[in-house]
């Protein structure tokens, strides 16, 4: 998870949008059939690579480095890996990876690979 995203993003945000997201993340899977509940807490390098905002939806564009194998592979399997950091009323942040994302000084984030519920519970812990 992302925790500090908003305070290290912000020099990076251009009229940042109104309806922040509350739990920043890299999406892996969307409601996966399987759950690799094994990795949760693993460490996951992100960089965060870019950045977008088209006025509907607002976000940064992020490379992966995964110690772990298998969680590299995951990794490797995101198309366009995202962080959407808000979205205008009516608009979805599935949308962010459309986004034409500029490219931006690197700048490495800490984060763990976990789940989130339906209701918004983040699951796993760091390691």
């Amino acid at each position: 998870m992302l925790r500090k995203i908003f305070i290290k993003s912000k020099k990076y945000r251009k009229n940042p949008l109104e309806q922040q997201i509350e739990i920043p993340h890299i999406t892996f899977s969307y409601k996966p059939d399987k759950v690799e509940e094994s990795l949760f807490g693993t460490a996951v390098r992100v960089w965060i690579t870019g950045y977008g905002n088209d006025g509907r939806n607002e976000g940064l564009k992020v490379k992966l480095e995964c110690e772990d194998p298998v969680l590299q592979k995951m990794a490797e399997q995101i198309k366009i890996p995202h962080i959407t950091l808000a979205v205008s009323k009516g608009e979805k942040a599935v949308n962010t990876s459309r986004l034409k994302f500029e490219p931006v000084e690197p700048m490495e984030l800490e984060s763990f690979f976990g789940g989130c519920t339906e209701e918004k519970r983040v699951i796993g812990r760091k390691r």
